[in-house]
């Protein structure tokens, strides 16, 4: 395909300001049984909605050793904000977790990561980082890091519980990293639940890329700086393999039949590739987006102002008070950051031009 590139500068109207957390409603936690299992989530609701208005629920995965209180807060800057600007329903759901010698390792089941084989081929190197095994995985093998539990299940579940509650029109997924890879494949699984999926920093491991039976939005971000999960590079620096992110994103885009593709550059404190594939079956979208500049982060989230850089910051590894059993540090809570980044894959996800 011929590649157009084209210099933008996205301006948003109306002009985002950042919601004052003092402003939001409170988020909740719901505790639920699932597979014999303590469960939970947290849920946030508009200040403007009610059980019987249709509404969109988008829910957000956090990442590896991540939290849904820290993905939420830090991660993403404070994302019950774009839930009152857009009018959806934000929800964050739990993984399970152990202590490993007194720290918290918490992640979602791809499955790709407890299985650790795919196409035959193990998921790491043979020289690869070896991670703390769950006590939920009986006997597992080299590469291993995820636990052996129906995490699927109990999105589907929950799923179920807030479609009782609330008139729930469209649903949407995305996710962080582990949280990226786990949103992709719940969206394989059950594409016909899901409007639109959004895979940020998470290309899935190497044998395990999916693509859906039944079309479905889809954005996949990655950074060239991501020293975790690069959105080209094979290996990672850990010794894990993963799949190009072009190729995920043309395997849908040939799956369902895009007919037109486009390519623009577009800068803001950070400069991004955007691929969009259109003309696709039932007008679906696939987007393919490359961060020139940032690291294993949300866009722009660490933009440095006093030096112009971007750099990587540890965010996400908290819990605020609605998960005090976890016993990880205290979430910051006013991160003083620009929504521009976080606005613009929202948008992205939603579909908002």
């Amino acid at each position: 395909m011929t590649k157009l590139l084209k210099l933008e500068r996205l301006i948003f109207l109306p002009l985002l300001i950042l919601i004052s957390p003092s402003l939001l409603a409170e988020m909740k936690r719901v505790d639920m049984q699932f597979d014999n299992e303590d469960r939970h989530y947290l849920i946030y609701l508009p200040e403007d909605s009610s059980a019987d208005s249709p509404i969109d629920l988008v829910i957000g995965f956090h990442g590896y050793t991540g939290t849904a209180s820290g993905f939420e807060l830090e991660v993403t800057g404070g994302f019950n904000q774009f839930a009152e600007l857009y009018n959806f329903i934000s929800v964050f759901p739990q993984s399970t977790y152990f202590f490993n010698n007194g720290e918290y390792v918490g992640v979602f089941n791809d499955p790709s990561g407890s299985q650790s084989i795919g196409q035959n081929k193990e998921i790491c190197t043979l020289t690869a980082m070896i991670y703390p095994k769950f006590p939920s995985c009986k006997n597992p093998s080299r590469c291993s890091y995820m636990p052996c539990v129906d995490d699927i299940g109990f999105v589907k579940k929950l799923i179920e519980e807030i479609k009782r509650s609330y008139n729930i029109k469209n649903i949407y997924l995305f996710g962080n990293s582990n949280g990226g890879m786990f949103a992709q494949t719940f969206a394989c699984t059950y594409p016909g639940l899901i409007a639109g999926v959004l895979n940020v920093s998470g290309s899935q491991h190497l044998g395990h890329d999916c693509v859906p039976e039944m079309p479905v939005n889809m954005v996949i971000y990655g950074s060239l700086k991501d020293e975790a999960i690069h959105p080209v590079n094979i290996e990672s620096p850990d010794g894990y393999l993963y799949e190009a992110q072009e190729l995920i994103a043309n395997r849908w885009a040939n799956k369902f039949h895009c007919l037109d593709f486009q390519e623009k550059l577009i800068r803001n404190q950070e400069t991004f590739v955007e691929q969009t594939f259109s003309s696709c079956d039932e007008n679906i979208i696939v987007k393919s987006i490359i961060n020139l500049e940032g690291a294993h982060l949300w866009p722009e989230a660490g933009f440095i102002q006093s030096s112009k850089e971007s750099l990587w910051l540890p965010y996400g590894y908290c819990a605020t008070d609605l998960q005090p059993e976890l016993k990880n540090e205290k979430c910051r809570a006013n991160l003083d950051r620009d929504p521009w980044g976080a606005d613009y894959l929202v948008r992205q996800l939603l579909n908002i031009n």
